[in-house]
Formats: structure tokens, C-alpha cells, sequence
């Protein structure tokens, strides 16, 4: 099995091959923020380096949140198209599940992302040798109130802001093994906070 992640939930979009759950390749481009520029150039020439077309690929993953709004539509957007032209299974994986498979060593992880308004998007999980175990849902807020779940959880480690591709991949193919995959019509972004549309409404109703 064949899967190519893309994560675009960060300043810099990233791409993944795994193949039968293990790397094949990955690479990324600090595009400040040019997702939609440089997104489809990226993975045309992860699969050409690697002999490889969209036709060889089995499952496409894509990070849909939380994170950066806009990257989050670009990636899922990116996905939705190649899995609806293929015909082919998608994973939509969390951008905090994809940290915490990204991380090597054995604990207790909470696993943050910066937000506006001094917020930060966070969960809590338990990274085992083979496997992740979600503790809590994706949560949005204070740094206090992260900090207080993670000593809740007795959390020994705490990576932030590392999004990378890879960690969408291996998440994407431990949905795999448990028919955990979707079809391309029940991907969609998670935000967790309301968008600066929906915020300016509710300002105008008010």
C-alpha cells in the first residue's frame, strides 16, 4: 500500500511517501506561507523522484486541522481531487495526531500548535513504540489551561509547532489497518476555532 500525505497546516506545506508502513521519502519548501503556488509542484516531484505518478498511489492523506486556515483548505482541497480522480480511499488525520506519530520516544506527549489571541490548539496522547493513543480531543485554548491538562495527564514531553507530512503518513496507515479510511466526500477541515467570515457575522448580528 502506497500513501501520499500532504500537510499544509503550517508555514511550510510538506509531502510524504510511505509504502507498506514504512518512509519512503518526504520533503517540504519554506514557502512563507505559498501553499497554493507551490503545493502541486512539491508532489508531482516527490512521486517523479521516486518513479512514481498519482495512478500508483493506494490512499491520500491530508493534516485538516487544526492550524492555519487557509493551508488547511489548500491541503484538504489538494486531496479531495487527486482521491475523487483516482477513485481511491482518503485520511483526513488530525495535525496533533500526525505530531505525536511523528515523535520517537516512548511517553506521555501533549502536542500543541500556536493559535491567535495567545491560544494554542493542543491534545494530549500516548506514544507506545508501535502506536498512539489518543487521551483527550483537540482543544483550542490558554496556555494555562493546556498546561493544566498536561500535568493532569502527567505529560513527560511536549512538542509544538512541528508539522511535518511523515506523521500524517504513518497515522494514515495505522487507519488502514483498522478500516479507519474515508472516502473522499467525508473529508473536511477541522478548525476548532470560528473563521474570520463566520466571526465578522456574528459582529454585524450583534
Amino acid at each position: 500500500m502506497l500513501i501520499l500525505a500532504l500537510d499544509t497546516s503550517g508555514a511550510a506545506p510538506s509531502c510524504a511517501l510511505l509504502q507498506n508502513g514504512a518512509m519512503l521519502d518526504a520533503c517540504f519548501h519554506d514557502s512563507m506561507l505559498d501553499h497554493s503556488r507551490l503545493l502541486l509542484p512539491l508532489c508531482q516531484s516527490l512521486l517523479g523522484k521516486n518513479g512514481l505518478t498519482l495512478n500508483d498511489v493506494d490512499v491520500f492523506a491530508a493534516v485538516t486541522g487544526p492550524g492555519s486556515f487557509t493551508g488547511i483548505r489548500i491541503g484538504t482541497a489538494a486531496i479531495k481531487g487527486f482521491a475523487w480522480a483516482q477513485d481511491k480511499p482518503c485520511a483526513g488525520i488530525s495535525s496533533l495526531l500526525a505530531m505525536a506519530w511523528d515523535w520517537e520516544q516512548a511517553g506521555t506527549l501533549c502536542c500543541s500548535i500556536r493559535a491567535r489571541a495567545g491560544e494554542s490548539y493542543y491534545a494530549v496522547f500516548q506514544r507506545e513504540k508501535d502506536s498512539v493513543i489518543r487521551l483527550t480531543e483537540d482543544a483550542v485554548g490558554s496556555d494555562e489551561e493546556m498546561e493544566t491538562i498536561a500535568r493532569e495527564h502527567g505529560c513527560t514531553f511536549f512538542p509544538r509547532d512541528c508539522q511535518q507530512a511523515s506523521g500524517a503518513a504513518k497515522a494514515a496507515w495505522a487507519l488502514a489497518q483498522t478500516g479507519g479510511l474515508q472516502t473522499c466526500h467525508e473529508i473536511v477541515p477541522s478548525y476548532l476555532r470560528a473563521t474570520q467570515a463566520e466571526r465578522m457575522r456574528k459582529e454585524q448580528a450583534t
